[in-house]
C-alpha cells in the first residue's frame, strides 16, 4: 500500500509538462514532503465537475480517502484500491469505469518491518522524473456538503520495491497516461531498475513534520560496517 508521499515539485510545472490546466488560484496546493491521508491532493482528470462531461485535461484538489457517491460518511474510508480487483469491487467499480485520474508525486514512503520496529523507506524514480500514480475518484454530496475524493491504485511490487513492501502504487509513464484516462488501460508493473529507495528518519511518521529532511537518506548499519 501507499500511506504517505511527497510532492514538492510545483503543480504549475507538472501541469505544463502534462499539458494540463493547472489548479485554480483559489485552490492552491502547498508543496509537501509528507502528504498524508485525509488531506487534499492535486488530481489530474479529464472528467468535469458534473461527473459525466469529458473536458480538457486539468487538475482539481480532491481529498485522499475515498467516499463513493452512494455511501455514508465513515472514518474507515480507503486510501488505496487494488488495481487487480477495482472493477470487481462495488466500492470502486463505477469510479474505475468513469472517473479516473493521476496524482503526481516526487516519491512515496513504505514501511519495512524490522527487529527494531517499522522503518520508513522513500521510493522514487531512478531518472528523477515525477511518479504519475493512478487513482480512481468519486463525487459525493448529502445535499449540503460536496466532496470529491480519491484512492491511489496499487499493484504487486516489482523487484525494486518488494523487499520493503509487497505492494506499490500504479506508476505510469507520460505516454501511458492518456490510455488510462480515456480507456481505463493500466500499464504493466515497471521492470526492475525503474525505482530506487533508501531508508529515512522515522520523523515522517508524525503528520505535523513536513520539510525536505524527511526524504534525506539515513545511514544503515550495513553501510557503516562496510564503509558504503
Amino acid at each position: 500500500m501507499c500511506g504517505r508521499f511527497a510532492l514538492a515539485t510545483p503543480v504549475l510545472e507538472l501541469a505544463a509538462a502534462l499539458e494540463a490546466e493547472p489548479l485554480s488560484d483559489l485552490t492552491p496546493f502547498t508543496p509537501s514532503w509528507n502528504v498524508a491521508p485525509q488531506t487534499n491532493v492535486p488530481v489530474m482528470t479529464q472528467v468535469g465537475v458534473e461527473d459525466h462531461d469529458v473536458v480538457p485535461r486539468h487538475f482539481r484538489l480532491m481529498r485522499w480517502g475515498f467516499r463513493p457517491s452512494w455511501a455514508k460518511a465513515s472514518n474507515r474510508e480507503p486510501i488505496n484500491a487494488r488495481s487487480e480487483t477495482m472493477l470487481d469491487k462495488p466500492m470502486f467499480r463505477a469510479a474505475a469505469q468513469r472517473r479516473r485520474g493521476i496524482v503526481p508525486a516526487d516519491g512515496w514512503y513504505e514501511w519495512m518491518t524490522t527487529p527494531q520496529g517499522k522503518t520508513p523507506w522513500f521510493h522514487q524514480r531512478t531518472d528523477g522524473q515525477p511518479c504519475l500514480m493512478g487513482v480512481v475518484w468519486d463525487s459525493w454530496t448529502d445535499g449540503h456538503q460536496h466532496l470529491e475524493s480519491c484512492a491511489l491504485l496499487t499493484q504487486q511490487a516489482n523487484e525494486d520495491c518488494r523487499d520493503v513492501h509487497d505492494r506499490m502504487p500504479v506508476i505510469m509513464e507520460q505516454g501511458q497516461v492518456e490510455d488510462w484516462l480515456t480507456g481505463g488501460m493500466l500499464p504493466p508493473t515497471p521492470e526492475s531498475g525503474h525505482i530506487t529507495r533508501h531508508p529515512v528518519d522515522r520523523a515522517v511518521n508524525r503528520v505535523g513534520e513536513d520539510h525536505p529532511g524527511l526524504i534525506r537518506p539515513i545511514p544503515r548499519l550495513f553501510d557503516q560496517e562496510y564503509g558504503a
